[in-house]
């Protein structure tokens, strides 16, 4: 590293404690891009989250331990705690999203919930949001479970067992509140389930730390950001790697995405590329976005118009469909609208997109940005960076002009222009 002592600094969480955060942040902030580890993924987490202002040590030991929880470093979390047992809460799970991280779950925007229910005598935190399917957790470890196959009872008599975190009265504890932290849900044992549009988190309180800590009311002043904002390790975040199973399943769920078995696969697809992703990736079955969907065709890959074979249609809104055709040889995309609300018109068939990889990356897209589009955190520009990721992967179809282009504009804007309800 250019900075030979840094890597060791950053990756010892007593030492982070010890040492002067400005100064450690201005020695991360020239580091190369791609040099560092978890510490220093750990530490540009926590300033992105709660800002740079000044706060003990004890409090931004909490600060990096809900950054490590976040990120699933979890035996740093840990040393963490270990390092500083004096500090004031720690988080016990958290399903959330990072800042610069993109991806499509979690994504609590719009109306969203967290109950207590309870399932034979099992307790059971039930979260759900528009974008989000009902989730049922563990509340004390955040495994996610099924679904009670024979439902669940509603808990509403958690009473909380002492003070709240990050309450703004005089009274309360003098704590850095959170963006978002608001109105948390009690459980036993000093814990609260917070939820905002970024996730799910179960925090404690720390009796023994808080017996003596100072009162005024948590703060909730605007943060001071931190100017170097997050960091990852190169190649663990990001969606430039290829496209597989597991990601896709990841962001549809595997029960929607279709694959198709190389010998299952029409003979006259012959582009190679397409072949291996329909037998190994798989395409959506069912996308949707805004006022705009996309369902794979009843009769997929059977000849359609042009010597082409079908994939499917989008529903664009009050208008014809667009019919999405994939070319067997050189693998593009196409599309035909026939009223040309959206493109060319007529029943000829217009180039879409440059290949089938590009296709789902933009459907793709589209499902990871969602949240930090509707609900960015402050700093964060999803737009800017859904744009910028969706260029990268065929600017040529985006550009202004290309047939297609007025087809992505329209899909696109169900996250760039428009809110998590279609408006």
């Amino acid at each position: 590293m250019t900075d030979p002592d840094l890597r060791s600094l950053i990756d010892d969480p007593a030492r982070v404690l010890r040492h002067d955060r400005a100064e450690l942040r201005t020695r991360l902030d020239a580091l190369p891009e791609g040099e560092g580890g978890v510490g220093r993924e750990v530490f540009t987490q926590a300033e992105a989250v709660f800002g740079a202002a000044p706060v003990t040590s004890a409090e931004f030991a909490s600060w990096l331990h809900f950054a490590a929880t976040v990120l699933g470093h979890h035996a740093y979390a840990d040393r963490i705690a270990a390092a500083r047992p004096g500090l004031p809460w720690r988080t016990v799970w958290a399903w959330w999203r990072p800042v610069g991280a993109y991806e499509a779950e979690p994504n609590l925007s719009g109306d969203r919930s967290a109950e207590m229910y309870e399932a034979d005598g099992r307790p059971l935190l039930r979260v759900r949001a528009l974008w989000c399917p009902d989730t049922w957790f563990d509340p004390a470890t955040g495994r996610v479970l099924p679904a009670p196959a024979d439902g669940a009872e509603l808990r509403d008599d958690v009473e909380p067992d002492g003070p709240w975190l990050f309450d703004t009265d005089e009274e309360s504890w003098a704590l850095r509140a959170p963006d978002g932290w608001e109105e948390p849900v009690p459980l036993e044992g000093g814990r609260h389930v917070f939820l905002d549009a970024r996730g799910v988190a179960v925090v404690e309180r720390n009796e023994a730390a808080l017996a003596d800590w100072p009162t005024g009311g948590a703060e909730a002043a605007e943060r001071t950001p931190a100017d170097g904002g997050p960091w990852f390790r190169p190649g663990t975040r990001g969606t430039a790697g290829p496209l597989t199973a597991d990601r896709l399943d990841a962001v549809f769920g595997a029960a929607g995405v279709v694959r198709v078995a190389a010998d299952d696969l029409p003979g006259a697809l012959v582009h190679a590329p397409t072949r291996a992703l329909l037998a190994e990736a798989g395409l959506p079955r069912h996308w949707a976005a805004g006022v705009t969907s996309f369902a794979t065709a009843a009769a997929f890959l059977e000849p359609g118009p042009e010597g082409l074979l079908r994939v499917g249609s989008f529903d664009l809104g009050h208008c014809d469909p667009g019919e999405v055709f994939l070319h067997p040889v050189t693998g593009a995309v196409g599309m035909r609208q026939p009223d040309g609300s959206h493109g060319p018109g007529g029943d000829a068939v217009f180039p879409l997109v440059r290949d089938l990889d590009s296709f789902v990356r933009f459907l793709e897209g589209v499902r990871r940005y969602m949240g930090a589009c509707w609900d960015p955190y402050e700093g964060e520009d999803g737009v800017k960076a859904f744009l910028r990721a969706m260029a990268e992967v065929d600017a040529g179809a985006l550009a202004e002009g290309a047939p297609g282009a007025e087809v992505w504009e329209h899909l696109f804007a169900s996250i760039t222009e428009l809110g998590v309800d279609g408006y």
